[in-house]
């Protein structure tokens, strides 16, 4: 897996997924002649973004004592709207419709739908929260025939002065044509304040070739690093994070 690290550039990282925390962390050389020159798909939240080949790689650098991945460099400029890239063939990219893009009808039943599945939820979680009402910050949808799935990140907050915490809330929901709404297949908390809290944003929606699974590409932020994820369908209306990513923190 190859992930941008920033729109505007051709430098990538390249996420090794079978290293953990550990092996990442006391690794300092990295056998990178498989990937080297390997033909990449690009893919973001509309799904196909282009094509591209990993030219060049490098090991991480060690005098800042941060952990790192490997990096490499696209060849020419890539489409700026592609966030995540696999070996070609590998899987199949999936288009999702933002709630950014949605006109103010579609989105205002969005986020209705969204709420809705938060609040058939229990009230586990920090009672400090309990009454005050989300929000939804993002959020996408997609659509599968005979089924659409709904993605969103929702926050509620405490604006105290001296003590201001936040509650970030991943949900997807999933709903066929006979269902009356949606149902929640999976939700993740994460409570505290802006140094503690896990935030996380979708990358893209994409559908493994080798087993037809489908999986939403997810980051887990943290204030000084985070993880990559993998939130895969196991059955219908059933979703788990099936993989993380070792932690970088640079």
């Amino acid at each position: 897996m190859v992930v941008a690290k920033s729109r505007a550039s051709p430098d990538v990282a390249i996420i090794l997924p079978g290293l953990t925390d550990s092996t990442l962390a006391a690794t300092s050389h990295f056998e990178l002649a498989a990937v080297a020159n390997a033909p990449l798909e690009l893919f973001g939240s509309r799904g196909l973004a282009g094509n591209s080949q990993l030219q060049a790689v490098s090991q991480p650098g060690s005098s800042s004592g941060c952990v790192s991945w490997p990096t490499g460099r696209l060849a020419g400029m890539p489409a700026t709207d592609w966030r995540v890239a696999f070996e070609e063939g590998r899987v199949v990219g999936l288009p999702l419709d933002s709630l950014e893009g949605m006109n103010s009808a579609d989105s205002a039943r969005f986020v209705g739908s969204v709420l809705q599945a938060v609040n058939s939820l229990s009230n586990a979680g920090d009672p400090a929260f309990r009454g005050i009402p989300y929000f939804v910050r993002k959020g996408y949808r997609l659509t599968l025939p005979p089924s659409t799935i709904l993605v969103a990140e929702a926050i509620r907050r405490i604006n105290e002065e001296a003590n201001p915490r936040e509650e970030h809330l991943l949900l997807l929901g999933e709903r066929s044509r006979d269902d009356a709404g949606y149902r929640v297949g999976f939700h993740k908390r994460s409570a505290g304040s802006e140094e503690s809290l896990e935030t996380s944003e979708i990358l893209a929606a994409v559908r493994f070739t080798s087993s037809s699974r489908l999986a939403i590409v997810v980051t887990f932020d943290y204030e000084d690093g985070g993880k990559i994820g993998l939130l895969e369908r196991v059955a219908a209306g059933n979703w788990r994070i099936a993989w993380k990513s070792a932690y970088t923190d640079c």
